[in-house]
């Protein structure tokens, strides 16, 4: 064979194997999406309005990036690679630890202290959630709040070297004396995963696992003040079904290494009011005509395997995923309980989501003297809640961190939720009625602890 015919069968079969990714995509079934991943749509050559999609080039090189064949396949081969040789992870939203756990690189903020809330965030989320139970309250109602734990909080031993803490403590810590002066009802969920010896989270998964959600219940269950549900933690259990982790997928998206994950032998006596997907529903309500009580739980992902546990301790249960919380759920679900769960990487939506509730409304004793903060302020019409305004706004200048925000329309003062999006100064948000929010406007607020109004404000 000639070097000529040689490097012609070189040339054809490196063709070849460059054509399978492209040619597999004609002849095997569309791939799925692993664990968080969103793959990019199939593209399209006309607009909804029927013109041409000028980005349609665009949108074929992402759809051909995220379809090829053996796309998976070859992304978890070259992960077990970069595994095994360099022990790192080649997703980098996970990182690779000890003996092979997996952890969610966003915790590591929270481990290192990088980013931490300020004490105005601190005290503006307390200060919400404060408000929060004020409404349920209203509404016969009582509401709790909790924070599951990040994995690498409870068991850092497992995470490889990423540093030394900056100064400070975390931000759960930091949190908790704001709640307490708020008078806000906070169920601690790290003190008894802390205390339990045995690991209560996934190796290869950023959650609980079923031992874990089942101390989450034991614990919520006893702050709830629910002495007609028995506890699930020292019950009997087995091995079930196997659990494939989430951050383990994001890593090795076609991997098959699963984790033993418990099942209690006492069974759940609860019923779904209406068929579920999955335990990733945005809204999920339940009945056990074994339990008294009604319950509206806001959940996060940690909720998945926790609502089972709550479910089967209320007569009437509703778990709902919207942020920002939407308490006219309250309303319609009639519950006697609020609870809000968060984990504990996300806390700063508490001070950043503002909820989608109505204002309260508060009295004015005397008239405050000018200050010299200064004011924004937008009306939105969003239409989440009927009947009234968004106001969102932002006051710069001398305020105190700790100061509650009020906003006077006309002859009515409301207070605001001290939330909103990071930046400058001190933000502000509330639901007012559509025909009080184009009165006349000032804002009041708090400096070394004395009132001031910012005088008229206008709309931006």
């Amino acid at each position: 064979m000639t070097q000529k015919t040689k490097a012609r069968i070189a040339i054809t079969a490196f063709m070849a194997a460059c054509l399978i990714p492209s040619a597999g995509m004609l002849l095997l079934p569309q791939g799925e999406a692993a664990a968080n991943q969103t793959l990019a749509p199939a593209p399209r050559l006309f607009l909804e309005d029927g013109s041409f999609n000028t980005q349609v080039l665009d949108e074929v090189t992402d759809y051909v990036a995220d379809h090829f064949a053996f796309r998976q396949e070859m992304i978890t081969a070259g992960a077990a690679l970069d595994a095994a040789v360099f022990h790192v992870s080649s997703e980098e939203d996970v990182v690779l630890g000890r003996e092979d756990w997996l952890f969610y690189r966003e915790t590591l903020d929270d481990c290192l202290h990088t980013t931490p809330l300020s004490e105005q965030q601190l005290f503006g989320a307390a200060r919400t959630l404060a408000l929060l139970q004020e409404y349920a309250q209203s509404r016969g109602a009582r509401l709790y709040v909790t924070v599951a734990p990040n994995k690498a909080s409870l068991y850092p031993e497992y995470l490889p070297h990423v540093g030394e803490p900056l100064a400070g403590d975390d931000d759960i810590d930091r949190l908790v004396p704001y709640l307490e002066e708020q008078g806000v009802s906070y169920i601690d969920l790290f003190t008894p995963f802390r205390e339990t010896d045995e690991v209560l989270y996934y190796h290869t998964d950023s959650h609980w696992n079923m031992r874990g959600a089942a101390l989450a219940h034991d614990t919520l269950i006893a702050g709830l003040g629910k002495a007609d549900q028995e506890p699930f933690f020292d019950g009997s259990y087995h091995m079930g079904e196997p659990h494939l982790g989430d951050l383990y997928e994001m890593v090795f998206p076609t991997g098959t290494k699963t984790e033993e994950d418990a099942a209690y032998d006492r069974e759940f006596a609860f019923s779904y009011a209406r068929p579920i997907r999955s335990a990733e529903d945005q809204f999920i309500q339940t009945e056990n005509p074994d339990r008294s009580g009604n319950l509206l739980m806001f959940r996060d992902s940690f909720g998945n395997l926790l609502h089972p546990y709550l479910a089967d301790a209320y007569g009437q249960a509703a778990f709902s995923r919207a942020m920002p919380y939407t308490m006219s759920l309250l309303d319609q679900i009639g519950a006697d309980t609020v609870l809000i769960e968060i984990v504990e990487r996300n806390l700063d939506w508490w001070a950043t989501q503002a909820p989608i509730f109505p204002a309260p409304e508060r009295v004015l004793n005397g008239v405050p003297p000018q200050g010299t903060a200064q004011a924004r302020l937008t009306a939105v019409e969003d239409g989440l809640l009927e009947g009234y305004t968004r106001l969102e706004g932002r006051l710069t200048g001398d305020v105190d961190g700790d100061s509650p925000i009020y906003v006077q329309l006309g002859d009515q003062l409301y207070e605001a939720s001290p939330v909103g999006e990071a930046g400058e100064g001190t933000p502000f948000t509330l639901y007012v009625p559509t025909e009080q929010a184009q009165a006349d406007t000032e804002i009041l607020y708090q400096f070394e602890g004395q009132l001031y109004t910012t005088g008229a404000v206008s709309r931006q």
